[in-house]
């Protein structure tokens, strides 16, 4: 076993604003100049962005997140120098207009079925005479993603396409001073969360009614949505991943939450908890929930800038080998207007494909979720735990404080 922690006290660090105190306007430019800092740097000279998060990102609008990511209904394009162009649902114009300069109706075609190829060259039409208004026509296109009735559009039209990746993610892993103020005011919207689920915890409540309870407490808070149903209890939660079903919650069983929450602004509320439903744990719930803790804390403990991943991946907690085969997939990710990455793997981590070792370091006012889950295979329980931390240049500063399960760290 590892060696155990003591509990430590969870106090509010980060300094958390009035609303009216948020300038909006410098949220907007800050991100955008970060975005188009980064597409130079990776000599990229226009995007075409179809991802949500990017989109909101680059233009500060939003419209019907959850449908429109999966339905190619928006997009914009994003020059390295000069404003952004939003092609927008044409029903959510008047939206984007508020904040946006530069609006136009979005084609679409997903539903064309066999005249969706036709519909995508006339859109691929469309982007290159927004190109050549730009003066970016002889230009690579960098794209997040794209359909393939739209690629094979962008082929015919003689567009040349690359991955913009390397640019969105070096732009918005590093959090402008507005974001930090965003991420702690929902460290406070997680922590209420939090409450009302434990509160909420009892014999005879179904896992759904307890997924309600979170996603209510978060939608009065002026959050905007969970993007998971992971809330388990007893058996289901182990392994790990099951969502929420209509298993009722049972005398002694263990309750496992991730919040996984688009919060006010759509920035991304990620901590886990799992709490006990009575009062008098197993010494086999307390084992479980001891390794998990330990290895948060551990990882808490690291997080330093100009630390690489490799070296955190190296120096981090490893779990007792009887919890090893079910570990979480990665033990950091990061985080903003969705999960994002890169995150730190499991360097030993043999199951199915290797994931990547990104060569990067930590960095001031990055945002990582720290998380462990332990079950040993076959057993009736699992624990999950995750923390939400900001990076700087003291360490790591809690985003959401809400406690541990006191009962089970005795």
């Amino acid at each position: 076993m590892l060696p155990s922690m003591p509990p430590r006290p969870r106090v509010h660090q980060l300094s958390v604003p009035n609303l009216s105190e948020i300038d909006f306007g410098k949220l907007r430019a800050g991100r955008l100049a970060r975005l188009q800092t980064m597409l130079k740097r990776h000599d990229l000279p226009v995007a075409l962005l179809y991802n949500t998060a990017n989109i909101r990102y680059a233009t500060g609008v939003d419209v019907m997140a959850v449908w429109t990511a999966g339905t190619f209904a928006r997009y914009c394009l994003v020059p390295a120098e000069g404003a952004p162009i939003l092609f927008e649902y044409k029903g959510s114009i008047h939206v984007s207009q508020k904040v946006v300069r530069d609006v136009r109706p979005a084609y679409t075609w997903q539903y064309g079925g066999a005249a969706a190829r036709d519909k995508a060259r006339e859109w691929a039409r469309s982007i290159r005479s927004a190109l050549r208004e730009l003066g970016l026509e002889r230009e690579r296109l960098a794209v997040d993603k794209v359909d393939t009735a739209g690629f094979l559009a962008l082929q015919d039209e003689g567009i040349a396409i690359t991955d913009v990746g390397a640019a969105t993610v070096d732009a918005r892993e590093v959090k402008t001073p507005e974001e930090v103020a965003l991420f702690a005011i929902n460290g406070g919207i997680g922590d209420a969360m939090l409450a009302e689920f434990e509160a909420a915890i009892r014999p005879g409540i179904r896992e759904y009614e307890l997924w309600a309870v979170l996603s209510d407490a978060l939608l009065r808070r002026h959050g905007e949505g969970l993007f998971t149903r992971l809330v388990a209890s007893g058996t289901n939660t182990n392994p790990w991943l099951t969502e929420a079903h209509d298993k009722v919650v049972m005398p002694g069983d263990l309750v496992g939450v991730d919040t996984d929450a688009n919060g006010y602004e759509g920035y991304v509320i990620d901590v886990s908890r799992t709490f006990l439903c009575g009062d008098t744990p197993s010494p086999e719930q307390k084992e479980a929930y001891r390794v998990a803790y330990d290895s948060v804390m551990g990882m808490l403990d690291l997080v330093r800038p100009g630390m690489t991943f490799q070296e955190f991946a190296d120096k981090a907690p490893r779990l007792p080998a009887a919890y090893a085969a079910q570990r979480y997939p990665t033990m950091v990710h990061q985080a903003g207007l969705e999960d994002e990455g890169p995150g730190i793997p499991y360097p030993d981590d043999d199951r199915g494909p290797r994931r990547i070792m990104p060569e990067r370091e930590l960095k001031e006012n990055m945002v990582l979720c720290l998380e462990c889950y332990a079950g040993k295979p076959g057993a009736p329980f699992g624990v999950k735990l995750e923390d939400q931390v900001l990076v700087t240049a003291e360490g790591a500063r809690l985003i959401c404080t809400y406690p541990f399960d006191a009962k089970l760290l005795d």
